[in-house]
């Protein structure tokens, strides 16, 4: 029986989840609310159970996790794991493979940490973690950009000189490729057909739209690292670079301080003084000019890029709206689709309020477009990559 661990270490939550045989046995979750922190416990045949938890033990949350797992392994008879399988987010074509994570991935990776800092550096705390606690496990690295790997090349690539595009491995790599794989792998249960044309909004955290022809990625808005392409919950999107280089004459900063900035000082945060999704939508519903300005330009932006992304698919059959934030609010999704009309995308207010959490169908009957609320399911994706690891080396 293959045993696997699950490590998504995300922008502001880790996620945790073991796999017996293919079948999820265990789930917790940790949050970064701002207000505090959470861990959420799920095992199967039972109720969530979540708690506050102090600071140290977010940042300390693979022990926690590790001593649980271990626990479970040990009453259930079953041993030890097989196998760790860990998210990666990190630019360049190097990372645009599922890899085994060796001393020459782990040096790659800390190459690339100024680019991408709201996840490379949690994600080598993570694999250091898992290294101290778990000797002697295979140790898998998920790529979060290898769906995209195939786009075309006019759209992989940046119009800049192509010799330096090559030399120094400058390239649209894209990313939430696991969760946008997830939904193909999982829409036809959902509408009973497999979209020729499709769309994806991954609303989290994180946002990115993908265009995915026939079940492979066309085009995506995320380009050379996570922070690029639309608004986040504090990452800038696409900035003007000219206007990135006027900042940092007029601040004095070197490129570790604007890095910083357009990742943790843009996006809702840096419209609105928030980040949560949540509390703007409250504030919207009491008139908050700020919050309604970040999400009104946070769902325009959405929009844009949808209608941009029909381009590369001749037109669209269905839509999908996926991750946390889209999943939970019905508020948010009404915002998204509010100017999306006009490409056959009409939703059912009813439909929509009565989908929370759950996957399904929120648009008018007989419409053009197919528009679905559908779950994420990364971690289910990331086991699916252990399982072929081990196949492939004769271990599963």
């Amino acid at each position: 029986m293959g045993k696997t661990l699950v490590v998504n270490p995300g922008s502001s939550s880790r996620k945790y989840a073991l796999y017996c045989d293919g079948k999820q046995v265990l789930e917790t979750r940790f949050e970064d609310l701002k207000s505090g922190f959470e861990m959420c416990s799920h095992l199967a045949g039972t109720q969530q159970v979540c708690e506050s938890i102090s600071e140290t033990d977010f940042s300390d949350s693979f022990a926690k996790v590790y001593d649980d797992v271990d626990k479970y392994l040990f009453r259930a008879g079953l041993g030890k794991l097989d196998s760790v399988v860990i998210r990666v987010v990190a630019p360049g074509t190097y990372f645009q493979k599922n890899s085994v994570i060796d001393e020459k991935y782990l040096n790659k990776l800390k190459e690339c940490e100024l680019v991408a800092p709201l996840h490379v550096p949690t994600i080598l705390r993570e694999i250091q973690s898992a290294k101290k606690h778990i000797k002697d496990v295979q140790m898998i690295a998920a790529s979060d950009s290898a769906f995209h790997s195939q786009m075309p090349v006019y759209a992989r690539q940046y119009s800049i000189n192509s010799e330096d595009s090559e030399d120094f491995d400058i390239h649209r790599f894209g990313y939430h490729g696991l969760s946008v794989a997830s939904v193909v792998r999982r829409i036809h249960s959902v509408i009973g057909i497999d979209p020729e044309r499709m769309i994806v909004c991954h609303i989290g955290s994180g946002t990115s739209v993908t265009a995915v022809k026939n079940g492979k990625s066309v085009e995506t808005s995320m380009g050379f690292s996570p922070t690029s392409g639309l608004p986040m919950s504090s990452r800038a999107g696409d900035l003007d670079a000219a206007a990135l280089l006027e900042l940092m004459r007029l601040k004095h900063w070197r490129p570790r301080d604007a890095e910083v900035y357009i990742n943790t000082n843009g996006g809702l945060a840096g419209l609105s003084g928030e980040s949560d999704i949540r509390r703007l939508l409250d504030r919207r519903v009491q008139k908050d000019k700020k919050a309604v300005l970040a999400l009104d330009k946070f769902s325009y932006s959405i929009q844009k890029e949808i209608a941009a992304q029909t381009v590369s698919l001749g037109g669209v059959d269905a839509l999908v709206l996926t991750a946390t934030a889209a999943v939970r609010s019905n508020e948010l999704r009404s915002l998204v689709m509010s100017r999306l009309g006009h490409l056959g995308m009409q939703i059912s207010e009813d439909r929509n309020s009565a989908l929370v959490g759950k996957d399904g169908v929120i648009s008018v009957r007989n419409s053009p477009v197919k528009v679905v609320v559908m779950r994420t399911d990364e971690m289910g994706e990331m086991a699916q990559v252990a399982t072929q690891f081990s196949q492939k080396l004769g271990k599963g």
